[in-house]
């Protein structure tokens, strides 16, 4: 099964993303729910690492700035997609996800109901349809 890691303060939120991704893949997808940067990081540490992260900016303690900088400077969580999903509507908080490494900004709007619109194709796109560099093969093979 394909791991996503949902690190979001809010209950109701990471209850949508849930149901958005197991409604899409059913047993095909594995849902991990953080509801701190902290957690998130310390199981992405963990053997292997997710293959989607959806990320709230908004985090008590490490906020998602950090979490994406974090993941980004590990070789092991470098390449894994992480779509920010924020309720910031400010323009310098998309620039400074982008900044720290996130492959999507979306917004949350007033309603869980209308993300799950928004959020919809999201997940098809970076589980399905998006063609990632295989894990351990980063490494090119030396012409002898």
């Amino acid at each position: 099964a394909r791991r996503v890691f949902v690190i979001e303060d809010d209950g109701s939120y990471r209850w949508v993303l849930r149901r958005l991704l197991e409604s899409a893949f059913g047993e095909d997808v594995s849902v991990e729910e953080f509801s701190s940067g902290e957690a998130g990081l310390e199981r992405a540490a963990a053997d292997p690492p997710p293959d989607l992260v959806l990320l709230d900016l908004n985090l008590p303690g490490i906020d998602g700035f950090g979490v994406l900088r974090s993941l980004r400077a590990e070789e092991r969580t470098r390449k894994v997609p992480v779509i920010v999903v924020s309720s910031s509507q400010e323009e310098r908080d998309v620039q400074r996800a982008y900044e720290c490494g996130a492959n999507s900004f979306v917004s949350k709007s007033d309603s869980p109901e209308r993300t799950l619109q928004r959020l919809r194709l999201l997940p098809v796109y970076w589980l399905e349809l998006n063609r990632l560099p295989e894990r351990n093969s980063g490494k090119s093979a030396s012409a002898t």
